[in-house]
């Protein structure tokens, strides 16, 4: 599984060429009312490196990608 760290309106194009694959989008949710990705998304933080570190292990995401 992928982590789309998302946001940007090159993210959300990123998602929508990603359709098909399994990934999530995840918004810092600093916005009040983001334009949402396609696909599976989440909103907030981690907690810091240890509550991603547990993100990444739980979820079993192999790639990363910051847009």
């Amino acid at each position: 599984m992928m982590l789309l760290l998302g946001g940007t309106a090159e993210a959300r194009a990123l998602a929508r060429s990603l359709e098909g694959l399994r990934f999530t989008s995840s918004l810092a949710g600093r916005v009040a009312r983001p334009r949402m990705p396609v696909g599976e998304t989440r909103i907030g933080g981690f907690g810091g490196v240890d509550g991603l570190r547990a993100y990444l292990r739980d979820e079993g995401v192999t790639a990363v990608v910051d847009a």
